[in-house]
């Protein structure tokens, strides 16, 4: 029996270099257009999850015919001022702003992974839905801020007296979504 050995050959130092080389061309070139497409996906999940939320609190206050809040608790389960804790939209038929029992919970929404929100509303730091799902609360508007605080990439939501929810748009075309006053949105 004859057997046929095929010879190995590995690649040169050149060779290696030369790949090399261009994996890091093709990195540096992909790489902003990368980023932008996180950045564009973490603002696009963030925005449908506080939508989401603050749609379902309104549904719900609807639905089952009682005052539901919606903030972060603190360690005694009242509403606290803490944006960057799980936010809680729970029922509140006495309107204390108080969870007093965890069957009141509706669902918890946790903080982004990525980035902050912070609250602006008139005197509190909560929101409430109505029975027939308008704010009770004062209105305001929440704001996500992503990690590098660069506005053009934030997400500014208002809250409407009939309980509706409307994203800020850019409307001076200056990249940045303007509030609901029409100032800038600053993070």
């Amino acid at each position: 029996m004859i057997y046929f050995q095929k010879s190995q050959r590995g690649m040169t130092l050149v060779e290696l270099a030369v790949v090399a080389a261009i994996i890091v061309i093709a990195a540096t070139v992909t790489a902003p257009s990368t980023q932008h497409l996180i950045d564009s996906s973490q603002r696009r999940a963030v925005v449908n999850d506080i939508l989401g939320f603050l749609a379902m609190g309104r549904e719900r206050s609807v639905l089952t015919g009682t005052i539901l809040t919606l903030c972060p608790l603190t360690s005694t389960n009242t509403c606290g001022r803490d944006w960057s804790k799980p936010l809680t939209l729970f029922k509140d038929p006495g309107n204390r702003r108080q969870l007093a029992s965890k069957n009141q919970v509706v669902h918890v929404l946790m903080p982004p992974k990525r980035g902050f929100l912070k609250v602006a509303s008139l005197r509190r730091s909560f929101f409430q839905y109505r029975p027939d799902g308008m704010i009770l609360s004062d209105l305001g508007n929440i704001t996500w801020c992503p990690d590098d605080n660069d506005p053009r990439k934030a997400a500014h939501f208002v809250i409407r007296r009939g309980g509706s929810v409307r994203l800020a748009q850019d409307t001076n075309g200056d990249g940045i979504p303007d509030k609901a006053n029409g100032e800038i949105l600053e993070c």
